[in-house]
């Protein structure tokens, strides 16, 4: 599990929007940091929560896609999401790889 850390993030927007993914990058780059490059969205929620982010909905998932599609986050296995509500509470879920670098 990634350890509690403070994200860095420079917004210099109102725009909630880009400020969370700016988040979510982060969060995604760090966890795969941490983890020799892999990404667990379960991970990537915990940092989120530790820092204090709020991520409004259907950001993290635009911006997985956003990267899957660009080649950066490949799947590379599944596993149970630790959600506790919602539509993802204890389904599987695919872990990635992040390619390429930093984001």
């Amino acid at each position: 599990m990634t350890p509690p850390l403070t994200l860095r993030v420079d917004a210099p927007t109102r725009d909630p929007h880009v400020v969370a993914r700016r988040y979510v990058l982060e969060a995604i780059e760090t966890c795969a940091r941490h983890n020799g490059g892999r990404v667990s969205l379960n991970d990537v929620r915990r940092t989120l929560t530790a820092v204090g982010a709020v991520i409004p909905r259907g950001v993290t998932g635009a911006t997985v896609q956003s990267l899957r599609r660009a080649g950066r986050l490949v799947a590379d296995g599944v596993e149970r999401s630790d959600d506790v509500a919602g539509s993802n509470a204890g389904r599987l879920i695919e872990t990635y790889r992040l390619v390429g670098g930093a984001l």
